[in-house]
């Protein structure tokens, strides 16, 4: 790759890390008190979940970590509400992991994070704009996802 594009590249990452930073201050200020106490891998593990229902073993692989950490981890969600975990109907031997009522709520308040965030700042954009970096977001994803697939 060129020095050029290099630099674009890096401020392009760079913009994008301090965009991150300054919508996390937004979003500490916003969060409810129940919730501050969450670890990031927690509060991955509920945005995970928010998508949809997981198996012990897909929350281990995301992390890079055994299914016995995995399950320590959701142990802590779950005494506090914010998770269930059933036996798979199908595999007996699976044990999912989906919301429960805190999460749930959780989730609810992410949600009225991200609407604040979309009327603050991206609403301020015009829509031919915000259409042109969806576009480029969604670009960049398969390019990764793609990457992945392939290492």
């Amino acid at each position: 790759m060129e020095k050029e594009t290099t630099e674009i590249c890096k401020d392009i990452v760079d913009t994008a890390n301090a965009l991150s930073t300054l919508f996390l201050e937004d979003y500490k200020r916003l969060a409810a008190n129940e919730f501050a106490n969450l670890s990031t891998k927690q509060k991955i593990i509920l945005e995970l979940l928010r998508v949809q229902n997981r198996s012990i073993n897909e929350i281990a692989q995301y992390f890079s970590i055994t299914a016995s950490a995995a399950s320590q981890l959701v142990s802590k969600l779950e005494k506090e509400g914010f998770v269930k975990r059933e036996i798979n109907p199908h595999n007996r031997r699976e044990i999912i992991v989906e919301l429960g009522d805190k999460g749930h709520q959780y989730n609810e308040m992410v949600s009225e994070n991200q609407n604040y965030i979309i009327e603050k700042y991206y609403a301020k954009l015009p829509k031919k704009d915000l259409e042109t970096l969806l576009e480029l977001h969604q670009k960049l994803y398969e390019i990764v996802v793609e990457t992945q697939k392939s290492e």
